[in-house]
Parts: structure tokens; C-alpha cells; sequence
């Protein structure tokens, strides 16, 4: 594995990390983010409870609140079964990425698979 691939896959392990500290009743839609700054400052968060409706509850706006322009998104979703699951991001958190440049939002698809966006 080439270093790159490397630090693409510790980066989506923090985001599952992140993920699976979500509380009992929101476990369906588990979901972490980590951000890298330009800096190389470590960002991470996760979603608010699925009963609130609002984009400020994703975990992608809330790290991107706290990372800034122009960062790299790291974002996966931890199932109750203790396996991933996929965490594209919904078009309301691809547009807040455009908007605060974002230079790639890496997603979990499956335990071993991952997608990226290019922005």
C-alpha cells in the first residue's frame, strides 16, 4: 500500500472512530467526519441526532465549520452491526463543500471500499 492510500485509509478509520461515538438512539445514521486543514490540523466531528432535519446536524457541515476553506473531508458511516456503510455526501453538504473549497470529500462504501469527489 502506497503511503498516500495509507493515510487516505487511517484518515477514514478516525472518521469511523468518530462515528461510532454517536449515541444509541441516532446509531442508524452514524456517521464521523475528519477534516484536514491546510495547516495539517486534524478536524473531526459527527452527526447531531437524526431527528433533527436541519443540514447543521451532518457531520460534514459541522467539521467544515471548524476546518475552514479549502481542507480535505474524510467521512464514514459505522452501522450497528460493527460494519461500514456508505456515507456519500447528500447534495445540501457536496454544495457547502464547493462553497468552502474543498479539495476532496474521501467516503466510505463498504468494510473495505471507498469513493472520492473532486471538487
Amino acid at each position: 500500500m502506497r503511503i498516500f492510500e495509507f493515510m487516505n485509509y487511517k484518515l477514514i478509520l478516525l472518521a469511523i472512530k468518530s462515528a461510532k461515538r454517536c449515541a444509541d438512539d441516532i446509531r442508524s445514521h452514524a456517521i464521523g467526519a475528519v477534516a484536514i486543514r491546510q495547516d495539517g490540523i486534524i478536524v473531526k466531528s459527527r452527526n447531531l441526532s437524526s431527528r433533527e432535519k436541519i443540514l447543521d446536524a451532518h457531520a460534514e457541515i459541522r467539521v467544515l465549520k471548524k476546518s475552514g476553506k479549502g481542507c480535505v473531508i474524510y467521512v464514514a458511516r459505522a452501522r450497528n452491526n460493527s460494519s461500514i456503510g456508505l456515507a456519500r455526501p447528500c447534495g445540501g453538504c457536496i454544495q457547502a463543500m464547493k462553497y468552502m473549497k474543498v479539495e476532496k470529500c474521501f467516503y466510505s462504501i463498504s468494510d473495505n471500499e471507498y469513493g472520492v469527489i473532486k471538487f
